[in-house]
Order: C-alpha cells, then structure tokens, then sequence
C-alpha cells in the first residue's frame, strides 16, 4: 500500500508549481493564501469592497450635486439680494444728487445754495460737488475734504454731458475713477445753458454691503463697474489696484447684463469658485457672490462621514457573513481533498459521510466518490491477490531455478571432470576429437547453469554482496592472462596496458566485480569476428568533494558486430539476445548483461555501452571504492 510519505505525494497538499516547503512558514502562508476557502472570501470581500467604494462615490456624487444646487439657489440669491440694494441705493443717491442740482441751478446765488444743501447729499456719501460752465469751468464747488477735489478727466465729464439715463432721474454714473488717493463714481447732471453739476460718490457703501456677506472660509461678494473694474473685493489690494476683471468669463456675462450660475477659476483666491451672478440694472454694476468649489467638497465630506460608518459597520457584518459562508461552502470540498490524498495514498478505506447535504453538486460528488472508491477498492482487492499468486508462483520458479542449477552443477562438474580425465589417457586422434567436443558442449551447459543460478538469485534478491580486500594489478594480471589465452585461440588481439594507478590494494566485492568484468571480456571476444579486444582500467576521484573515496572504472572495447539504436535500448533487459546469424551462432541464454547490470547496481556504481552497428561496442564500468595502500 501507498504512504503519504511516498516522495510522489509528500507535498501533495501544496499547489501545482509551489517551490516552497508546505513544512514552513512561507509554505504556510502560500497554502492559505492559495487555499479555495481564502480565494473565494477575498472574492466576495473585493466585492463588498467595491460594492462600498461605489455606494460612496454614488452618494459623493449625489450630495455634491444637491449641495451644487443649494449654492446655486443661495448665491443666486444672496447676488440678487445685492443688486436690489445698490439698485435702490443708486436711485436714491440719483434722486438727492438730481434734487440738489436742480436747487443750486434755480437759486441766485450757486456758491450759497451749493453750501445751504450740501447737508442730505453728503449723508449720501457724495464727498464734493462742482458746477461747471458748458467750457468746463468751475462756477461753484463744495468739497467735504481739506482740500479741493480735483476734477475728473475731460473726457470722462464729456461722457456724462452725453449721457442720459431715465432710470435715474436724468443722473450719469461714470465708472469709477481714482481722484487723488481716493476712489469715486463722478455723478453728472445737465443744467440749462451748457452747465453741468458733478458730485464725487464715494464707494463707502459699496464696500460696506460688500463686506457684510461672507460665509464658509471664503465665500464673498465682489461688486465691479460697468467696466469689469473691481469696486468691491475681500482682498484689499483687488481694490486699491482697480483690476479689471472683464477677462473672467464670469464678469463678462455679468457685464453683457445676464443672470445666472457659473465656476470660474479666481487669482486672487486661488481657487476654482462656484458663483451666482447678476447686475445693477440702473448703473452695469456687475454684482457675484462667489465660494471655493472645495468648501463644498468638504461639506459633502462631512455628511459622508456618518455614513462612512454605516458603510464600514454594513461591510464588516457582510464580510464576517461571507467569512462563515464560505467556511460552510468550502468545508465539504476540504473533507473530500482530504478523502481524495488519502485515496491517492493507497487508503481505500477512507471514511465518506453516507450524505451529504451541503448542496446538490457536493451531493452527487460524494455519490460519485463513493462509487469510485469501492471500485477501486474491489480493483486493488484482486490486484493484490493477483499479485500475490504471481509472488507465490515467482518465488517457486526461482526456487526451482536455484535447486535445478544445484542438482545439474554436481553432475555437470563429474562429467566435465571425467571427459578430462579421458582426454589425458588416450591417444586416439579421433577419440580425442569426440572427447574435446563433449567437454566443450559441457562447460557451456555449466555456463548455462550458472547464469540461471545468478538470476535466479537476482530475483529472489539473495544475490550476495560480500566486500573485501584484495591487489587490484595481481588479479587484473591473471584476469588478462585468461582473457588474453581465449582472444589468442580465437584469432583476436588483446589489449591490456596496465596503469601505474592500479597497483592498488582496494576494496569492494572482488567476485561480483570480476564475474561482471569476465562476462564483458566473453561477450567482447564472443561477439568480434575481427580485430580486437581493448580493457583498460583506472582510478579517479570521486566528483562529490564531501565524499570520502574513490572510484574504479573498466573499459571494455571490441570491433564486433556492434549495436543498432533499437538493440541499446534492450541490452540490459533479461533474455535479450540481439538479432542474427552471427549472435545465433553463440549460445546463451541472454541474462549475462541483466546479472550485470543489476550486480553493479548492488555496488552503488553504474553500467553504460556506447556502439555503432559495425564498429564494434565499448561497455564501461564505475564502481566506488576504497583504496587502503598507495604505492
């Protein structure tokens, strides 16, 4: 039976392609990241996840829309609010200015009457008044300061002269004018005979109705001339630079007289703004009241917080949801991993639930894993017995084997014995041709014998591995002598130039690691009709530098018949005998290379050919060692 510590199923519990130990601590963690049961909660958490993330950049986009419309709808109105308050303000100040005008034109004397009524214009912030004679000669002027105010640029007084505005009772509003250190509208009003009253408003309260709106961090109002220059600005030096705002597209729709909402991007605050504009119909004032379009971001920010929280809590009960929902999916699956290593070990006992009732699909895969294991185990049941007689009737084949060679090998060595002894008392010619070919038809059949003991022993595995001591060049010596005497009688050269390395006392197994090269020297000579047959032996180190030995390797070389691609793959199988005349000429039983190979399995070393049909065959043998002198 298979074990789970069969190294084909030891790291069965780690994925396809996994290089770490399952053992460890990053196994560890790679198995239980890779793991159905984590895979699928990470799934489902990516989607609450992504289901949370969309819920809140839904409500994000929803609240900062309704609270872009709230600004609109506020702004909108707080500009209107404005305007009608610089409109009213306009009309008043133009119906004081015209009253006044028309006072001084009607009285005898201009300087008195400019003096006598300066009281109700100056309460509405004009700061001087002039009369001027169709030349622009000053006839009269009032100044509330210390000193005269200087007049207007002419073509600014020729601009009201033309000017005619019913709105305002006939009154003309230049756009604002710096007049010495101060700001001013230069009011204008048409007199009989070419003369014109002035008055020098100043922008008190403008700024003042300016000032009073603020909300947010930044939100503001900003009030601008006719021009798009500004009059009224948070920012002081907006004002006392007069910039002209007529580029913002935003000032420019108020200056074209249009109502409405728009964002603009603001230097002077440095900001993207969301504004409601409008304007003062009877001067052009254009009138805005603009907020940083992140204050709204950061309200909707603040309203999201509380349902930040409810998201999170809604999130963390789904997640701890599908946490145990996926344990309940992912256990039955476990239980049956587990039944399937378990049945991959050789364990058909495994224990399967008689139901399972998780779900259909997990229902049928029990049913099915159920049939399959009795199968199997039916299958291995048989298998096993099957086995087993095969074991049985094995084990009496290489026990008949065994005691068939024994009881022929005694005989075989009498007959042998007694045809030498016959050869040596006669001298018959003929008698002696008879006697060499029943010894020789003798000697093979104990050859035969011996191959069918060692293979039997293989099988049986009471193939015996004794390691001793011995003279590696002596035995090489008297192992060539032999070798040498058969190639000579079968008309073949012999090779054998021992190496100064070899004069060597080693240890390993002398008789197997003799019987092996004595069976290739046979098959060299056998199998070479022509030429030749090469041993070469040596020593070299092992290539392991943590090994403690060395290792010993013989080749053997031939100019036989050689090998085909076909023959190599076979060479070392029991009762394999290559094809033809030549190798049929020679009898065997073709186990000679199979007890070989697997003798030098036994002493940890290795067996290889390398052959050409026609070129002959080189066999060459590693075995390891130990030397115990060195000359």
């Amino acid at each position: 039976m298979v074990s789970m510590s069969d190294p084909e199923l030891k790291n069965t519990a780690a994925p396809d392609g996994m290089r770490l130990s399952p053992n460890t601590i990053p196994g560890k963690i790679w198995i239980f990241l890779w793991s159905l049961r984590t895979r699928v909660f990470i799934m489902l958490l990516a989607a609450i996840l992504a289901f949370g993330a969309g819920l809140q950049y839904w409500n994000y986009r929803m609240l900062f829309q309704n609270e872009v419309r709230l600004a609109d709808d506020k702004h909108l109105v707080t500009a209107t609010h404005l305007a009608l308050s610089l409109s009213r303000y306009s009309r008043d100040v133009s119906l004081v200015f015209a009253h006044w005008a028309r006072n001084v034109s009607e009285a005898e004397s201009a300087g008195v009457a400019i003096a006598e009524d300066s009281g109700l214009p100056v309460a509405m912030d004009i700061d001087g008044f002039a009369i001027l004679s169709s030349d622009n000669t000053v006839e009269a002027s009032f100044s509330t300061t210390s000193e005269p105010l200087a007049l207007p640029p002419d073509e600014v007084i020729e601009d009201l002269r033309i000017g005619s505005n019913t709105q305002l009772h006939g009154v003309q509003f230049s756009n604002l004018q710096r007049i010495g250190d101060d700001r001013y509208f230069i009011l204008g009003y048409n007199l009989a005979g070419g003369q014109i009253a002035i008055g020098y408003l100043n922008v008190n309260y403008i700024t003042d109705v300016q000032q009073r709106v603020q909300f947010g961090e930044l939100g503001h109002a900003a009030i601008f001339d006719a021009a798009g220059v500004t009059v009224a600005h948070p920012v002081p030096a907006v004002e006392e630079n007069m910039m002209n705002a007529a580029g913002i597209p935003v000032v420019a729709r108020m200056l074209a007289r249009e109502t409405g909402v728009g964002q603009f991007y603001s230097p002077p605050m440095n900001a993207d703004m969301i504004a409601g504009y409008t304007y003062v119909p009877e001067t052009g004032w254009a009138v805005m009241v603009p907020q940083p379009i992140d204050e709204l971001s950061a309200s909707v920010e603040a309203s999201l917080r509380s349902t930040n929280i409810f998201i999170i809590a809604v999130s963390l009960a789904l997640a701890l949801f599908g946490w145990v929902m996926t344990r309940a999916l992912v256990r039955p699956i476990d239980r049956f991993t587990t039944a399937g290593l378990e049945i991959a070990a050789g364990n058909f006992l495994v224990d399967l639930p008689e139901r399972e009732n998780s779900s259909l699909e997990m229902s049928r895969l029990n049913q099915a894993l159920k049939t399959m294991v009795g199968r199997i185990r039916g299958s291995s049941e048989r298998l096993q017995a099957a086995l087993e007689i095969e074991e049985v009737e094995n084990k009496r084949k290489s026990d008949f084997l065994i005691i068939a060679s024994h009881e022929l090998r005694n005989p075989l060595s009498g007959v042998v014995g007694m045809l030498s002894a016959c050869r040596e008392r006669t001298d018959e010619p003929e008698l002696t041709s008879y006697l060499e070919v029943a010894a020789r038809s003798a000697t093979q059949l104990r050859s035969v014998v011996d191959e069918m003991t060692h293979y039997a022993e293989e099988q049986t595995d009471t193939l015996a591995i004794n390691v001793d001591s011995f003279d590696l060049g002596q035995e090489l010596a008297q192992l060539a002598t032999i070798y040498g005497q058969q190639a000579e009688t079968a008309g073949l050269a012999f090779d054998f130039t021992p190496r100064p390395e070899i004069d060597e006392v080693i240890v390993t197994d002398r008789y197997r690691l003799f019987q092996v090269v004595a069976n290739l020297l046979d098959n060299a000579i056998k199998y070479t009709a022509s030429g030749g047959v090469t041993l070469d032996v040596g020593l070299h180190p092992d290539p392991d530098p943590d090994a403690i030995g060395d290792w010993l390797y013989v080749r053997v070389t031939d100019t036989g018949i050689g090998l085909d691609p076909d023959a190599m793959k076979q060479i070392f199988e029991p009762f394999f005998q290559v094809e033809g005349s030549y190798s049929r000429a020679h009898n065997g039983l073709g186990l000679g290379l199979a007890i070989s190979k697997s003798i030098v399995d036994r002493l940890s070393g290795y067996l290889h050919c390398e052959s050409e049909p026609g070129k002959g065959a080189t066999f060459s043998l590693h075995v390891p060692i130990q030397i115990i002198t060195r000359h």
